[in-house]
């Protein structure tokens, strides 16, 4: 996205001359925070919560039920139900300012979807008719973190990374997921000299959550007006996760912290996260775009310019945006759209 901020600023200032370079740099920054905001909600949502239902829901926040040809032909008709909550008259807070809550941090811990290793690809071969690449070796996601980290993705090369990661799969939101090498990771000071303690992330995620006082899983969801749990067989089917929620917890639900709820509750049908964390991805997603004035009463090119807005409005997936910088990698090697 640093790339698409610099590639923003090209044909703003070819078509406005007069800009400055803050006003450059400004229009730039507000161009790509609104496509980073829309990919958010039409594309990766979408692919987080794999259902027809949340496809039509999502692109519906954007574009309201008439739809994306009927928006980009008339403009913002009606309210948020029929026109979508971007480009609303004026910002809906709902009487609360808004910010990222505790309650969204905590719903948002996912390094289950990280895996023990990255399997490398050979994208210097030929590319088949399924645009799978050869696998080579496999890197552990240990050495790619901190300085060193940094060092090594350099020398693996960017195109390497991103279609190596495209063609493996994240790891699931489960009990027994979480990464061995996160369970004991060594963090480094800004100069990249290690500390002495360890780190076992998920034991301080958990701590984090009790500490700020976020509820606990049964209490999370009643806030949610959701079902609370009554027993451990209301959580799962799983007999093994039962028994050993049975022997960290008793029989007391009521004291399930709230990341191993979510990680132990059933899932919906093509949903990657639980319905409770899903209940709040989808309030604060709606929250985002209808709070802010940039989607809403500015959302025009008088504040955007009429070259920025056309730049988002026809940005509409991930793809696109690498596209743009790395033409190559998508026609060689990406089937999805």
């Amino acid at each position: 996205f640093v790339q698409e901020h610099t590639a923003v600023c090209d044909p703003l200032k070819e078509e406005y001359p007069d800009l400055g370079d803050e006003e450059l740099y400004r229009h730039a920054r507000l161009v790509t925070s609104a496509v980073i905001a829309k990919v958010h909600t039409i594309d990766w949502t979408v692919e987080l919560l794999k259902t027809d239902t949340l496809y039509a829901g999502m692109r519906a926040n954007w574009y309201g039920l008439l739809g994306k040809k009927f928006k980009d032909t008339f403009g913002h008709v009606g309210g948020a139900i029929l026109g979508g909550l971007v480009g609303l008259k004026k910002p809906e807070n709902h009487g609360v300012p808004y910010s990222l809550t505790e309650e969204f941090v905590g719903v948002y811990r996912m390094h289950s979807l990280l895996p023990d290793d990255l399997q490398l690809r050979d994208i210097s071969s030929t590319s088949g008719p399924d645009k799978t690449p050869p696998a080579t070796e496999k890197v552990p996601l240990q050495n790619l973190i901190g300085h060193k980290g940094e060092k090594t993705l350099s020398e693996i090369g960017f195109s390497k990374v991103m279609v190596s990661m495209g063609h493996q799969a994240s790891g699931a939101l489960e009990l027994w997921n979480y990464p061995n090498w996160l369970r004991d990771l060594v963090v480094q000071d800004v100069d990249g000299v290690d500390r002495p303690d360890h780190v076992d992330l998920a034991a301080l995620e958990i701590y984090r959550d009790r500490e700020r006082k976020v509820a606990r899983y049964n209490e999370f969801r009643r806030g949610l007006l959701l079902i609370p749990i009554s027993k451990w067989e209301d959580l799962t089917d799983d007999k093994e996760a039962i028994a050993t929620l049975r022997e960290v917890y008793g029989d007391d639900v009521e004291a399930l912290d709230l990341l191993v709820g979510l990680m132990a509750e059933k899932k919906i049908s093509g949903f990657a996260i639980s319905e409770t964390a899903f209940t709040i991805f989808l309030l604060m997603a709606t929250r985002r775009l209808e709070a802010d004035r940039f989607f809403t009463s500015n959302f025009n090119e008088e504040t955007y310019t009429k070259k920025g807005l056309k730049w988002v409005n026809t940005t509409e997936t991930l793809k696109d945006v690498i596209d743009r910088h790395y033409p190559t990698m998508t026609k060689k090697w990406m089937n999805s759209t």
